[in-house]
């Protein structure tokens, strides 16, 4: 391990100390500051984020508190208390101190008992970390500028929010959408794959704040999220050039205009140390210019031998209100991984299926640790301004860059074996590197009108992206290893054979432009049309050469409309029906292995579905029926790494039920079903037309659940666990075997020392269960880990 950790715990343990130190008074006194106010009357919702902005002074409620209610009209120059109490006016709510310079909203005359989601500065960190789901909670994937909740969204959703990702220990995106029924994991941390998921059969696609644009060829690490939310079935109308599986949208944490700061320090098996850190407040007087660092390092070893990653992430953002109209965001990444013993898999004979020389230990690597580790980095900058007009006329134009570099040889399998007795297998190292740029542009206007009696909330946009990425790549013969008995080069490289005939570049641009307009139209209170059209224009140029051949080059350029329609009627406020047809269009970035350029894939889903809030909120329920289709697949070529393959039409259809409550005080319950039925309706090789989607389970199950002790001895205890079930799914685009259903149990508990500190201890795979996550074919499966443990403190100051 390098010094770098050591300066990581150093500084972690200096924060610590600085927990006794009050907040800055400066937050106090922009509350009690005067300011213009010229509020129409208005819902309440939207009221009290433009009194936000407007104050400065932050308000928090529960979003059942503030359903179909209108605020009272504030205007002149006010204290922001006495602003808020005039809005509050015939609400029937009051607004009541959270301690920290800003408001708490409850229903009057007396507090709701634990209904209110209060903010985390006014909980001991541990409880701050664990407060129950808010199924309520406004959602940005679905309506852009204008917010939704799950409630009113006519297509079906889930949410994955801070709590969930800090109980439960998920440093990355993947880790966390374990939680999502239906999704299947399609990458691990042992490679650089681990948030890619399938989701109702497809792939997902990741967007940043609601808006689509390059995401990290990595796992995203999790330090600066605020949540993740998951949208499912295609989203081309909105989000541009998507696959058609589901968007999950990542919700980045933004600054905050009161000092705020914490840290968090954790040790596991397998020498497995990470280190965050996230600090937010105000750089001027009220909070106008403020911002948030977030950041995080990781040092680890894994079960398997020679394997070890060493992570770094650093997120800043400035935000900067021009106006109380006009606010300015800038947002940068940059995410590290340095991946010694990149992971490929083994074969099948050996893990799940049997070898007459017996099962591989799990510790077994392909991969010699004198191979060069794999280095991947991404940097990204985004400048996003948002102003709003009136209450009603809202505009956002943002524009990034993302920078990409990778630098690895992986070994692989894939030649088969080396021996009759399938004890020995030959080896081929792929080495590449390659660098790209991305620039994204996107602007969208929000008009919200009144035609007669019916309610109009408009979206129109567009976006263009410029992708340029320049890749060399070489592949070579390595000496055959035994897995059951290897020896590994320790001190020099294996010496590895070129083979000239495989060298490769690809020089590869693509252009996409997209124009887009969406109605939400409010045909009755309890009635609404979705209706949203997409205008989408897509260049490729990409110039390749193989072996000693000259260079190819191959164009193509298409043009494809895309569509949304969406119907939500509530007979109750607590109760939505919903139905939907959504469709998808994607360029293939990539070629085959001919040179060949592929046609953009296409998606269409049909859904229709429930959703119930009961019990006041405490018991939610959510059902679906989806149908989707997804033509010009293109999927890996596994006889020739590193290129694609055509192959035709994929179906999957199946339904999805979920329920959360919140039976007692303190305690958050979930479970999740999904069934899936994913087959090829079309191929080129006619023996595949009728086979299983590759690691689609058919049955997936989610259940979690937490129990915070708010009272007694015991006050500050928090108890969690999960139990996930993954069912049988065909390992490979043959279906030549399967990967065996397993399930997979996890379990929390943190305490709070102090309101400040807190420790923790983690389990996963409580039973131990030697389980396998995913295939590409009879060469590559990939192992699930053993059980392992984390303990951590976390602290505030």
């Amino acid at each position: 391990m390098t010094k770098t950790f050591p300066r990581v715990v150093g500084a972690l343990l200096s924060c610590a100390a600085l927990t006794a130190l009050p907040p800055p008074a400066h937050a106090q006194e922009a509350a009690d500051k005067a300011r213009s106010f010229d509020l129409p009357a208005q819902p309440l919702a939207r009221a009290l984020a433009t009194f936000t902005r407007a104050s400065g002074v932050t308000v928090v409620a529960d979003g059942r508190l503030t359903r179909a209610k209108r605020s009272a009209a504030v205007r002149g120059t006010l204290a922001p208390r006495a602003a808020l109490e005039q809005m509050l006016r015939g609400t029937g709510l009051r607004a009541q101190s959270d301690g920290h310079a800003g408001y708490v909203l409850l229903q009057a005359p007396a507090p709701a008992p634990r209904t209110t989601a209060l903010p985390a500065n006014v909980l001991p960190v541990a409880q701050a970390a664990s407060q129950p789901e808010a199924p309520t909670a406004e959602i940005m994937v679905f309506g852009r500028l204008a917010k939704d909740t799950v409630l009113t969204i006519p297509q079906s959703v889930e949410v994955i929010d801070s709590r969930l990702i800090v109980t439960s220990g998920s440093d990355t995106v993947g880790d966390a959408l374990r939680f999502i029924p239906g999704a299947s994991r399609d990458g691990s941390r042992l490679d650089a794959f681990g948030d890619t998921y399938l989701i109702r059969g497809f792939e997902a696609n990741q967007t940043i704040n609601g808006i689509a644009s390059s995401t990290m060829r990595q796992g995203r690490d999790t330090i600066g999220l605020e949540r993740v939310e998951v949208l499912k079935g295609p989203a081309s109308v909105l989000y541009g050039q998507l696959k058609p599986g589901a968007v999950v949208n990542i919700v980045t944490k933004q600054p905050r205009r009161d000092f705020e700061s914490s840290a968090s320090l954790s040790f596991g098996r397998y020498d497995d140390w990470r280190g965050t850190l996230d600090v937010t407040g105000p750089l001027a007087e009220g909070g106008d210019l403020r911002f948030r660092v977030t950041g995080a390092y990781d040092d680890a070893d894994s079960f398997v031998d020679y394997w070890h990653r060493r992570h770094l992430f650093l997120a800043p953002v400035l935000a900067f209100d021009v106006d109380a109209a006009t606010t300015l965001t800038i947002e940068g990444a940059y995410s590290y991984n340095r991946l010694r013993g990149f992971y490929n898999g083994l074969p099948a004979e050996g893990t799940v299926l049997p070898n007459a020389n017996g099962r591989f230990g799990r510790a077994l690597t392909l991969t010699d640790p004198t191979f060069a580790p794999s280095i991947r980095k991404d940097s990204e900058i985004t400048a996003r301004i948002e102003h709003r007009f009136s209450e009603s006329i809202r505009w956002r134009t943002a524009v990034s860059w993302m920078h990409e570099y990778r630098n690895e040889g992986t070994v692989f399998g894939l030649l088969g074996w080396a021996d009759d007795e399938k004890r020995s297998l030959m080896r081929a190292v792929l080495a590449s590197v390659a660098s790209g740029d991305n620039w994204t542009g996107h602007t969208d206007l929000n008009l919200g009108f009144n035609t007669g009696p019916i309610l109009h909330e408009v979206v129109v946009g567009g976006d263009y992206t410029w992708f340029d990425r320049y890749t060399v790549g070489s592949t070579s013969l390595a000496p055959d290893l035994n897995l059951y008995t290897p020896v590994y080069e320790l001190t020099t490289r294996p010496q590895t054979t070129l083979i000239p005939s495989r060298n490769t570049t690809v020089d590869e641009g693509t252009r996409t432009a997209g124009l887009f307009a969406q109605d939400r139209i409010g045909i009755t209170d309890s009635l609404k049309l979705v209706a949203g059209v997409r205008w989408s224009d897509y260049r490729q140029t990409v110039v390749g050469t193989r072996g000693t051949g000259a260079p190819t080059t191959q164009r193509q350029h298409q043009t494809a409309w895309t569509t949304q329609f969406g119907l939500l009627y509530m007979p109750t406020p607590t109760l939505s029906l919903f139905a939907n047809r959504t469709t998808s269009f994607l360029p293939v970035q990539g070629i085959t292995a001919s040179g060949s350029a592929l046609k953009p894939e296409t998606g269409r889903q049909y859904e229709v579905g429930a959703k119930a809030e009961l019990l006041d909120g405490r018991l939610s329920l959510n059902g679906a029926l989806f149908h989707l289709k997804r033509g010009n697949v293109a999927v890996a070529d596994r006889v020739t790494p590193g290129f694609l393959l055509p192959i035709g039409a994929q179906v999957s259809r199946g339904f999805e039920l979920s329920a959360a409550a919140r039976p007692l005080e303190g305690m958050t319950l979930y479970a999740g079903y999904t069934y899936t039925h994913a087959e090829t309706t079309k191929d080129t090789n006619p023996d595949l037309v009728g086979k299983h989607i590759r690691n689609i389970p058919r049955n997936g199950i989610v259940l979690r659940g937490n129990y915070e002790v708010r009272g007694g001895a015991l006050s500050g205890l928090s108890l969690g666990g999960s139990g996930t079930y993954t069912g049988k799914r065909a390992a490979d685009i043959q279906e030549t075997f399967d990967l065996p259903g397993y399930w997979r149990f996890d379990a929390q508990v943190d305490y709070a020392v102090t309101p400040n500190v807190s420790l923790g201890a983690s389990l996963e795979n409580l039973t131990d269960k030697r389980y396998f996550t995913h295939a590409f074919s009879e060469f590559e499966v990939w192992p699930g880990a053993p059980r392992t443990w984390r303990l951590n403190v976390k602290t505030r100051f």
